[in-house]
C-alpha cells in the first residue's frame, strides 16, 4: 500500500478483517471431523466444470491498439463462474460488463450487468462441448449470445438480436492472453 498514510493503512486493514470472522464460520462449518476443511460439491458444480473452458482472458484488437474488447473468466469455484467485459475505442474505455455464470434449477444462467443497464439473466439452451448458447426471449437487445471455443487459443461471443436469427448481429472474435496482474 505505497502512498497510503499509516492511519489509513490501519483503517483498510481493519476493514478487510471484518469478513474474516464469518470465513472463519464458514471453514468451521465445511470442515471434516478432523479439523480440516474439505470442499463441498455444490449443486450442478458439474455443468460448471463442463464449462470451464471459457475461464482465462480474451483479447482481440485492431492493428493499432486503439480499439479492444476483452473478457475475462475466473475458473468456477462455489458453485460460481465470475467475469467482467470492457470496450475500448479510440483508446478510451467505453463499455464494461460484469457477468457470472451458475447453475438454478439445473440450468447454467448467465448473469449479466452491463454499464448503464439492468442486469439481465439468458439460460442456456445448448452447453455441450465447445459451445454455449444462453437465451431470453424477453430481452430487447441482445435475445441470443453464444460462446464457442475454436481451440485452446481462441473462442467467439456472437450476440443475436432474436431467439431465432441464424446469423449474429455481431461476433467478437477473441484470442487467449495472459492476464494482467
Amino acid at each position: 500500500m505505497a502512498g497510503v498514510r499509516p492511519a489509513s493503512r490501519f483503517v483498510v486493514a481493519a476493514a478487510l478483517l471484518t469478513g474474516l470472522p464469518g470465513m472463519a464460520r464458514a471453514q468451521a462449518e465445511a470442515a471434516a471431523p478432523d479439523g480440516v476443511p474439505t470442499e463441498q460439491p455444490m449443486p450442478g458444480s458439474a455443468a460448471l466444470e463442463a464449462v470451464a473452458w471459457l475461464a482465462g482472458c480474451w483479447r482481440v484488437e485492431s492493428p493499432d491498439g486503439q480499439n479492444a474488447a476483452e473478457e475475462q473468466w475466473m475458473a468456477p469455484r462455489g458453485g460460481l463462474m465470475v467475469g467482467m467485459s470492457r470496450s475500448i475505442r479510440g483508446g478510451v474505455a467505453r463499455g464494461h460488463e460484469f457477468l457470472t455464470i451458475r447453475v438454478e434449477d439445473g440450468t447454467l444462467v448467465y448473469h449479466a450487468v452491463p454499464s448503464g443497464q439492468q442486469p439481465t439473466d439468458f439460460r442456456a439452451r445448448d452447453a455441450e462441448g465447445w459451445r454455449l448458447e444462453f437465451v431470453n426471449a424477453e430481452h430487447d437487445f441482445p435475445q441470443k449470445i453464444i460462446y464457442t471455443r475454436g481451440d485452446d487459443d481462441r473462442v467467439e461471443a456472437a450476440v443475436f438480436g432474436d431467439v431465432d436469427d441464424s446469423e449474429p448481429a455481431f461476433a467478437i472474435p477473441y484470442r487467449r492472453v495472459s492476464c494482467p496482474g
